[in-house]
């Protein structure tokens, strides 16, 4: 990665603290690599305390850009990544402006992953870094191999093979889909739809603000959410359902496919014993939904600013990221040979593929653009699951919701 060192400075004061704050549950692959990478910090910086809390994402969704405002702010913290939150507190002034101390600490940071953490006037991908991220993830389809090889199916590779798969699997009395409507997976499966037709320019307009947006795209998508659900291919009952529970479904062998992102991975290899499982990208996209993972950020109101960027930079050395791959995680600086686990062997390489894809790759999250567009993205994709909006209403509302929230220029 090019990343310098991290010596610890010379005779630093005993009451020197750097204060830390994430969100990911202990037994996550992510906490496991960042509590390595205290120990080591720990190890170099042996007069410093280390004051370690954890937050939730809700908390830090709900009221970050207070807790950052705040004199009592940590010096280093993981928070979202896109414009209603990162983007929003960069152009509030409250984000240290890494730009610079990338260049000074030699950071090579040119890896389309880090696009998360660049952000000009509230707008990610371009501009200033405020942030670094040191994993990344995207939406693959998940499957069951055991119950493709009882219904004598290959992999999908392309939208009319994956109806085809849906169909046996439907007229065997199987629903296919573990869909969770009421949650982020059935918003995920809206988009994949609607990427299948758009091309980089089209994506640009939607997630840049770059020209006008082509909403035949989504339309599209949505006439095909309905129709998957008239043939049975997604349950109505799916709009009482979290994403959680829709990953449990799919952990227990009851839906062949899950169509989510690879921050399932370590707990599908931890808790799946009774069948085989594997993965491949939404059949004949360019563009997947997915990017860099969220960021560690330094408040501008952050006491020991140094002290945080000699941690975030420990988080890109080869031991912790080649840990993260290991753990489950995605790396975005791992050496793939080093990768040995089976689990990192399958995300690793392809997370890779669609780094280095000059006609696609990742093509970030719908909900990204405006804030607020997450909750109305949700509620039309139930409401098309339930046969209570017409798609072609579904994308007016969805429309309405983005041009309110788009930012003025």
């Amino acid at each position: 990665m090019g990343l310098s060192g991290c010596a610890a400075p010379a005779n630093e004061p005993e009451s020197k603290t750097l204060k830390v704050w994430w969100w990911e549950n202990d037994d996550s692959a992510l906490a496991t690599g960042w509590n390595r990478a205290i120990e080591i910090f720990k190890e170099k910086h042996p007069d410093v305390t280390v004051q370690y809390e954890l937050k939730t994402y809700e908390q830090m969704q709900q009221s970050g850009q207070l807790l950052l405002d705040s004199n009592d702010a940590p010096d280093v913290l993981e928070y979202l990544k896109g414009n209603a939150t990162a983007g929003v507190v960069s152009q509030a002034g409250l984000l240290t402006d890494l730009t610079d101390v990338a260049k000074e600490r030699g950071w090579d940071l040119d890896s389309t992953a880090q696009d998360v953490g660049l952000y000009k006037d509230g707008v990610m991908g371009s501009g200033q870094r405020y942030g670094l991220t040191n994993y990344g993830e995207y939406v693959s389809v998940w499957y069951n191999k055991d119950l493709f090889t009882k219904q004598n199916l290959t992999v999908p590779t392309n939208l009319q093979e994956l109806e085809q798969a849906m169909d046996k699997f439907a007229g065997a009395g199987i629903t296919p889909l573990a869909l969770g409507s009421q949650d982020y997976p059935g918003t995920h499966l809206l988009y994949e739809l609607a990427l299948a037709n758009m091309d980089k320019d089209a994506w640009s307009a939607y997630q840049k603000f770059e020209g006008d947006v082509d909403w035949s795209a989504w339309e599209k998508a949505a006439r095909t959410v309905q129709d998957w659900t008239q043939k049975g291919f997604i349950s109505k009952d799916s709009t009482g359902i979290a994403a959680q529970d829709a990953g449990n479904a799919f952990v227990a062998g009851q839906y062949p496919i899950f169509v989510s992102g690879t921050w399932w991975a370590g707990s599908f290899a931890d808790e799946i014993k009774d069948f085989q499982f594997d993965q491949f990208l939404f059949p004949a996209n360019n563009l997947h939904p997915g990017s860099g993972g969220n960021l560690w950020v330094v408040p501008e109101k952050a006491r020991n600013k140094e002290l945080a960027y000699d941690f975030m930079e420990i988080t890109m050395s080869p031991e912790i990221q080649n840990l993260l791959g290991n753990e489950g995680a995605v790396p975005v600086a791992a050496d793939e040979a080093a990768i040995t686990s089976p689990i990192g062997k399958l995300t690793t390489p392809r997370f890779n593929e669609l780094l280095n894809s000059n006609d696609g790759g990742l093509g970030w999250y719908p909900d990204w653009p405006v804030a607020g567009l997450n909750d109305v993205l949700v509620a039309q994709t139930s409401d098309l699951v339930q046969g209570n909006v017409t798609p072609e209403k579904a994308v007016e509302n969805i429309k309405a919701a983005y041009e309110q929230g788009k930012p003025s220029k």
